[in-house]
């Protein structure tokens, strides 16, 4: 069982896959990460170990949501953090975003048993979360930034989800730590360090607004737009507004996901 939770947290939560075989000009190199058995992933996601180190509670507190805040969850895997996010927002939407089929599927008919039918699961593409245009007042993405070949053009299409006074939640492995090896953390060279995270956001208009240091393998970033730094956060709309309109799905290309993976 720990071995296959090394393999498995390993690739983490979605969005796992991303042209590891492409050349990259950083030192650090992307991961790749294969699921071969999508059960054994699913569950290896939701072990109850997994909890003393990601603190999932400690995590969403620390995000204090508005109720009826809507939330995308990027790399959304097994709905781990979903449905924690969709319960503490229960009068918001809670997007499940994903590039895994068979990921989306699993959310799909947990829901009910979860008690959280504010979550709505999307399909998304390597290259762009599909999130419309101001549609969200927070991402969240949790081990799933070391993965994204060009962040640049996937975290502007981040910064063109939020909201005004939205916010961005990165999560991502720290590169100094050394992690037993029941947690799966990424390999040291695989990793993206804290401070060269934040020097990329801040190229794509992000501000650091939070910093916390109580997850004892990752760091936690929680960023803002660059033009929303020092205003006041606006008042959630009332749950009773329109929700966003699900986004045009683009064509197929080759490098659309068509299939999981």
């Amino acid at each position: 069982m720990r071995a296959r939770l090394t393999t498995a947290l390993t690739g983490a939560l979605g969005l796992l896959l991303l042209l590891s075989a492409c050349p990259s000009n950083d030192k650090t190199q992307p991961p790749a990460a294969h699921y071969g058995d999508k059960q054994a992933a699913l569950a290896s996601f939701e072990e109850p170990e997994r909890d003393a180190w990601a603190r999932p509670a400690q995590v969403v507190e620390a995000l204090k949501l508005e109720p009826g805040a809507d939330v995308a969850d990027i790399g959304a895997g097994s709905g781990y953090f979903t449905r924690r996010l969709a319960q503490a927002a229960s009068g918001g939407t809670t997007y499940a975003v994903d590039v895994d089929a068979d990921f989306k599927r699993h959310i799909d008919g947990q829901r009910a048993r979860w008690g959280t039918p504010n979550i709505v699961t999307r399909l998304a593409v390597y290259e762009h979360p599909l999130l419309p245009a101001n549609s969200v007042d927070v991402v969240f993405i949790s081990n799933t930034y070391s993965f994204l070949q060009d962040r640049a053009a996937y975290f502007r299409a981040v910064h063109s989800a939020l909201r005004p006074g939205g916010r961005l939640a990165l999560i991502d492995w720290r590169a100094e730590v050394q992690c037993p090896r029941h947690v799966g953390c990424p390999k040291p060279n695989q990793r993206i360090p804290k401070a060269m995270a934040k020097r990329e956001l801040a190229g794509v208009g992000f501000a650091v607004a939070e910093e916390h240091d109580f997850l004892p393998y990752q760091y936690f970033l929680i960023l803002t737009r660059e033009q929303d730094a020092g205003r006041r956060k606006p008042a959630v709309r009332p749950p009773s507004r329109t929700t966003p309109s699900r986004p045009t799905q683009p064509s197929a290309t080759p490098r659309d996901v068509k299939s999981p993976r």
